[in-house]
Parts: structure tokens; sequence; C-alpha cells
């Protein structure tokens, strides 16, 4: 009989509908087709979203938090650290790691942590509490980021670790998809994110403005997709568009359940957003052959300049986006299939599931 392997843990507070459990769930599933043997711990189980994904023979561990300290989490870590020895554990997300940490401090036995940062670094708290759970990463041997500028900067907070840029692995539903040229028949452009202000609604609803005053071409259409959440901000936005008659050109339809398809018939995803470490509708979109309009954050001047599948805007600028949607109205189907092609192409070397998981299987491993 073969000796089961001695199981792997990893740690998340549930399995509800965000783009790091949905990651972790894919970590899983991998880790287990590789042969592994893994668990999860969850500590909010009555969020089950992407638990439906997970592979039966992931074996799940649930935790109730009793308070907001969280301490009856902390307990039921360490009691499974004892349980099972696990060779190594793998945290995403700031409180379950600092959980895991906590817990780790209390173990006798020797335990190989990595935590996942998953988080932009310009939305972290900074009040005491914060920093202080912030420096127990540093127990932690190796930290992973899904940016890659994002990485760097890690590397001089974290001097002494071993600090790795590991991209978020896209779902194969994307890369099914093929590259469609008919998107350019139409020329609909893409938003795909929930409308809170940092997201960034106002700037599109700007540039279109901008466009209507500057340019004689017909005003593009932009389909906003994402759960619509209420503000202030966002009541101004819709009064804005109504003043300047764009409620049409920029579209709120809410939430998907079938983005690869709205994506397949997108002539370009827009990504306005403020703030991001790594998002995960630029990395669907290229994994379906979309081209992009992003916004001078984060990893996105490299992607762009590594991928040459679209174009950089300045966030502060809406002029400039609605230049480069004027510009885009007037490409070619040449160049816009090339443009397909190389968003493809960049996807596949970086963000297919079975590159990501190598990078993990070998963190959780050495």
């Amino acid at each position: 009989m073969m000796k089961k392997k001695i199981p792997i843990l990893l740690v998340i507070d549930h399995f509800g509908s965000g783009g790091a459990q949905r990651q972790i769930v894919n970590i899983a599933n991998g880790l287990v087709e590789a042969g592994e043997n893994v668990h999860i711990l969850i500590y909010y189980p009555e969020f089950t979203h992407h638990r439906a994904n997970l592979n039966n023979r992931v074996v799940v561990h649930e935790a109730v938090k009793s308070n907001k300290l969280g301490f009856s989490v902390v307990f039921k870590l360490l009691g499974l650290l004892y349980k099972y020895n696990y060779k190594s554990a793998l945290a995403f997300l700031n409180t379950p790691a600092f959980y895991l940490e906590l817990a780790s401090l209390f173990y006798v036995k020797k335990i190989t942590l990595t935590y996942s940062e998953r988080t932009s670094l310009e939305l972290m708290p900074t009040g005491l509490l914060s920093k202080i759970r912030y420096k127990f990463h540093g127990v932690c041997k190796n930290i992973t980021s899904n940016s890659i500028v994002q990485s760097e900067k890690l590397k001089l907070v974290h001097v002494n670790k071993n600090v790795v840029y590991i991209p978020n692995a896209m779902p194969e539903p994307f890369f099914d998809i093929e590259i469609n040229p008919k998107a350019i028949e139409e020329r609909i452009f893409t938003v795909v994110a929930h409308t809170t202000p940092f997201k960034n609604f106002r700037y599109i609803a700007e540039a279109l403005i901008l466009y209507k005053t500057n340019f004689l071409s017909p005003v593009p259409k932009i389909y906003w997709y994402g759960r619509i959440i209420k503000s202030d901000e966002f009541k101004e936005v819709e009064n804005l568009l109504q003043q300047h008659d764009l409620t049409e050109n920029l579209v709120f339809r809410g939430p998907s359940e079938d983005i690869p398809h709205v994506l397949e018939s997108s002539f370009m995803l827009i990504h306005p957003s403020k703030f991001e470490s790594s998002s995960n509708s630029v990395a669907e979109a290229l994994a379906t052959g979309t081209p992009t309009i992003l916004g001078n954050i984060s990893d996105h001047e490299i992607i762009l300049k590594d991928s040459s599948a679209g174009f950089l805007v300045d966030l502060e600028k809406p002029i400039e986006l609605s230049r480069c949607l004027e510009a885009a109205t007037k490409i070619d189907s040449i160049e816009y299939q090339q443009l397909c092609e190389n968003a493809k192409y960049y996807a596949t070397e970086n963000f297919k599931s079975e590159s990501v998981l190598k990078k993990y299987i070998k963190l959780l491993n050495d």
C-alpha cells in the first residue's frame, strides 16, 4: 500500500465569490491533481460560492470565528498543526495569514509558511494594529504577490525573505474563447468591475463628454458589467451622463454570469481603476484575445510593453482616454487581429494554470 503524502495546509477566510477565493480553490485542485494531499481551513463557512468547484479529495476544515480577534481560529489552526504535522502551509489575505502566523509561534515543530499578498498596498489600512499584523509576515519563509510592481516593493519591506511574483491563474473558459475578429464591426468597449468609486466610473464619463466636445465621429459605446453599488458619486455621474445625453454611451449593465462570452463580443476592455494589485479582469480579457486600454497603475505599463496588446492612458487626464477611444475607432482589421493575437499569446504564457501551479508547488515542497 502506497504511503499517504504529508499534507499541505491552505488557509483563507471563506469560499465566497472573490478573486482570492477562486485562486485558492484553483491551487488546491491543481495540487491534488499533482498528487499532493491538501487540506483547507476556512472560518466563514456560510459563504460557499466557489466551494462547488473544489475537488472532493481536498479535506475542508471549518472554524467558527467567535469574536473580532479570532482567537478561536488560532486555536483551531494550532490543533490542526499538531494533529496533521503539515509539511507546509499557504495563507491568502492578511487576516487568515495573521491567524496562521500566530498559531505557528506556539507550534514547536518546523513548518514552512508562505503568505500570498492579494491587496494593493495603496489600499492597506495604516492603523497601528494593521502595521503590527503586517510585521507578523516576517515569520513566513516565502511571500508571494500577484503583482510584478508590488513584488518589488515587498522585497524592500521583507529583505530577508523569499519574495516571488506569481500571477493569478485564469480559468480555462477564458482560454477556450477563440479570437473574434467580428468584434471590430460594432466596436463596443467593455469595463468589468463593481461600481465602487475607486473603480473610477467618473473618469469614463468625463472622457465621453470630452469625446463628444472634441471629435466629430459618433461617441463610442461602453458597457460596464459588475455589481451596481449606489453612492453619491455614482448618482452624480448618472446625472452628468443625462445632462450630456450620453446614457446610451456608458451603460451600467449589472453583473454577468458569463464574462468569457461578454469579452468575446467586446472590441476592447477598458480598465480605469485608481488602485489594483493585479487585475483579474485584465488577465481575463487577454486570455480571450481581447485588447486592452489600461490606466497607468500597478503592472499595466509592464504588461502592455511586454504584450503589445493595447494602450496605456493617464488616469489624471480623461482627455487621454478620449483620444485613445478616437484612435481605436480608426484601427483597421489587420492591426486589430494582431492586437488580439498578442493578447492571447501573452495570457497563454503567463496566466495558464499549469505555469502558475508549478511555482506554488515549488514553494510548498522546498
